[in-house]
């Protein structure tokens, strides 16, 4: 299951979920408000009022199913549509939520429409218990809910790792840890640093290979504070440093979530060439520590464009769907209990960071692109798209030969020119 905005597919769409099944959204709309009943009485001008409390939340959504098994993903979301009592629904905005159906949900075919099925559907959110012994449970939003998905798959990477020195005799735990440090080793070698982040890597390497873990409970110890090393988003301060001070930049958050992404994908490939399920546990909770890492950074991001901040929200979800069916491989092995938590924390942990990074998405410039038929004058560009604002001409200029790198500002190629909204 990825969690992508799929605009190969068609533009604007969105992923959404219900109760397992996938689908792609472009318009949603939700109400809020309160119970309020009027009263009126003869003679009296003034009504009265009672309040029976917070409206049950209806959200309405229209959607599509698109792609050769379109029929397919259809009968099983109207077996979903189907199916008693609450479910949970994935929302690409509100993120996850427990619901049941407002009214019967309607699913379109037309023969002007090959390979898609459109959805229409209400919900209503489950506010607390139904009928005594359903409730809808926590809908954690914001930072408090990315936050929460990161602490419990942190948390249940741990609970993977430390397994082995439970359920796995010492000689092949003591392989396993051995042949994971010099993965990491390795990995950690091949880390290509961008030249703002300082001494950042070559104090990473030398932390790992200062590291001698035995057991896989050391090992994990050291996966945390690797992770934690990344950890160095620092505000700007408010107070110049004196002239004479020697400033060591910290790196931008941007570059330290692309190396522990990257981190995380190598390690991921390496656990499923393991040779033992104890080796692909290890290297699998380690890719967990980094994945939550780069999504505990986003917060301090700061995305130029909404293309970045998708860029990054695509590349995330990605990787947990790899390390979520990574981890299935963990079938039948002593710590398969522990593996299938973790997988659904990185379910979780991947619609929080859906829901986190589009609400930012919101506040954020588009990107314009341009074809133009001919090599192109950057300024002249800016000048088209900002005549009616001489005061951005400038600031644009200068963005679109940083964006677009071209040979001379003076010729832009005739490729796709990318130019920020503002």
């Amino acid at each position: 299951m990825i969690f992508d905005s799929n605009g190969s597919l068609l533009p604007g769409l969105l992923p959404a979920v219900y109760r397992g099944i996938t689908f792609h959204m472009h318009d949603t709309s939700s109400d809020s408000g309160r119970r309020v009943v009027e009263y009126l009485f003869p003679g009296v001008d003034a009504a009265a009022y009672d309040d029976f409390g917070r409206a049950p939340g209806i959200v309405s959504i229209e959607g599509f199913i698109v792609g050769d098994s379109y029929r397919t993903k259809a009968r099983a979301l109207e077996a979903a549509f189907n199916r008693p009592g609450p479910g949970t629904l994935i929302h690409p905005w509100l993120g996850p939520m427990t619901v049941i159906l407002e009214d019967t949900a309607q699913i379109h075919f037309s023969d002007r429409e090959l390979r898609i099925a459109r959805i229409s559907a209400s919900f209503k959110r489950v506010q607390r218990g139904l009928s005594g012994s359903l409730s809808g449970g926590l809908n954690l939003g914001g930072f408090a809910g990315l936050f929460a998905a990161i602490s419990t798959l942190v948390s249940l990477a741990s609970m993977l790792a430390g397994g082995l020195d439970r359920s796995v005799i010492s000689a092949t735990r003591g392989k396993a840890v051995t042949r994971g440090m010099r993965i990491i080793n390795a990995v950690a070698g091949e880390i290509a640093a961008p030249s703002t982040t300082g001494r950042f890597v070559p104090r990473l390497r030398a932390m790992i290979a200062a590291a001698s873990p035995v057991t896989a409970g050391e090992f994990d110890a050291l996966m945390v504070a690797v992770a934690e090393q990344f950890a160095q988003a620092e505000p700007t301060p408010a107070v110049a440093p004196a002239a004479e001070a020697v400033v060591t930049p910290s790196p931008k958050p941007q570059h330290l979530m692309t190396m522990a992404l990257t981190l995380s994908e190598t390690l991921t490939a390496k656990a499923i060439a393991a040779p033992a399920q104890a080796d692909r546990a290890l290297l699998l909770s380690a890719t967990a520590h980094l994945l939550a890492q780069s999504a505990a950074l986003s917060p301090y991001a700061h995305y130029t464009s909404r293309r970045e901040a998708l860029a990054f929200r695509a590349r995330v979800v990605a990787m947990a769907d790899q390390l979520s069916d990574a981890l299935d491989g963990l079938a039948g092995s002593p710590f398969e209990t522990n593996a299938q938590e973790l997988r659904r924390a990185t379910r979780s942990f991947a619609a929080a960071v859906i829901a986190d990074i589009n609400e930012t998405i919101g506040r954020l410039p588009n990107v314009l692109t341009f074809q133009p038929e001919r090599p192109l004058d950057a300024f002249a560009l800016a000048a088209h798209v900002y005549g009616d604002r001489p005061e951005l001409i400038e600031a644009a200029y200068r963005d679109i030969v940083a964006r677009n790198n071209p040979r001379h500002p003076s010729i832009l190629d005739n490729t796709r020119i990318e130019v920020l909204e503002r």
